[in-house]
């Protein structure tokens, strides 16, 4: 077998698994994904993920691949120490309390990392990807909720209780909008994609522009985040306001984690970027007018590079950064 190192990793999505094997220059030899049938329960959700190793285990084997450990992304808080989903996963019902790692092991018989997802997409591209060199990096995803991932001296910030990093559930106005977490005003009930649909669809009430009636075949009931951005791309006032809106909420947010950790890069990714319209773009300005000069004067606020490949890159380094 090759004594070159190879990485396995996996990424638990609400929706979809995504797997593959890279190389220490973050060349991608081997990529799939599996839909992750989360509403079939924990239990066969675990023996997937497993299914899953076994297969990336086989094609290393057939290739003549070294791969030392697998790696695991998961949502939720996870305890990196022991591989214990700790947190709730709003996605995942009956998630939490699943002993990942330790499941794993005992079929595979080889070490198992496990990490937050966010953690893992963080270190990828922190290695690999838009924050790439640098030591100290926040990395939010903005999607169907909002998560968060903190590098410091290359290292992830993972608190006393492995709960640091979680971003989203930051209060920003004190008696704002419900948030899914039982709080109100987090950046999660501002930036969310429902939270962003629904302040849209408010503006629609007294009327839409023709560019939203052709966009959403004259139905507000056909209203996504994808046609939200197709409208703002096609000079939508609305559209414009409401993605502009989200950005300065999220601004507003990562202004005072600038101000208190002061990293080189913030980086955005998520569903959520992937739209554009000046989304990224409106977070840095709000960062840029909020946040103390000197914490801003050399950072870098930037759109995440790997898009889905980042979680299971980084999940497949936690054996470098968590022995």
């Amino acid at each position: 077998m090759s004594d070159v190192q190879i990485y396995a990793g996996i990424d638990i999505g609400g929706t979809n698994i995504k797997f593959g094997l890279f190389d220490a220059e973050g060349k991608i030899l081997y990529r799939e994904q599996r839909p992750t049938m989360a509403e079939k329960g924990p239990t066969p959700l675990l023996h997937l993920i497993t299914n899953i190793a076994e297969r990336l285990m086989y094609h290393a084997a057939e290739e003549n691949y070294s791969v030392r450990w697998i790696g695991v992304g998961s949502p939720g808080a996870v305890d990196h120490r022991t591989g214990r989903v700790i947190g709730p996963c709003p996605n995942i019902e009956g998630w939490q309390g699943t002993e990942i790692a330790a499941a794993m092991r005992e079929r595979l018989n080889m070490p198992v990392f496990v990490d937050n997802d966010v953690n893992s997409m963080a270190l990828a591209e922190t290695r690999f990807g838009a924050a790439m060199g640098a030591r100290s990096v926040v990395c939010v995803t903005v999607g169907t909720g909002v998560g968060g991932g903190v590098i410091i001296d290359g290292k992830v910030v993972h608190g006393a209780n492995s709960s640091a990093g979680e971003l989203g559930h930051m209060t920003i106005e004190v008696d704002g909008p419900l948030c899914a977490c039982g709080n109100h005003g987090c950046i999660e009930s501002f930036c969310s994609s429902q939270a962003i649909i629904n302040r849209t669809r408010t503006k629609l009430k007294n009327g839409m522009s023709d560019i939203f009636r052709t966009v959403l075949d004259g139905s507000l009931d056909n209203l996504t985040i994808k046609k939200i951005f197709a409208a703002a791309r096609k000079g939508d006032q609305t559209a414009n306001e409401v993605v502009i809106e989200t950005g300065r909420y999220l601004g507003v947010g990562l202004s005072g984690i600038v101000n208190l950790l002061n990293p080189e890069v913030v980086v955005i990714g998520g569903g959520i970027t992937d739209g554009g319209a000046g989304f990224v773009g409106a977070v840095n300005e709000e960062i840029k007018r909020r946040a103390f000069t000197s914490a801003t004067e050399n950072l870098t606020v930037t759109k995440a590079a790997l898009g889905n490949d980042a979680g299971f890159m980084g999940a497949g380094l936690l054996g470098e950064v968590n022995q």
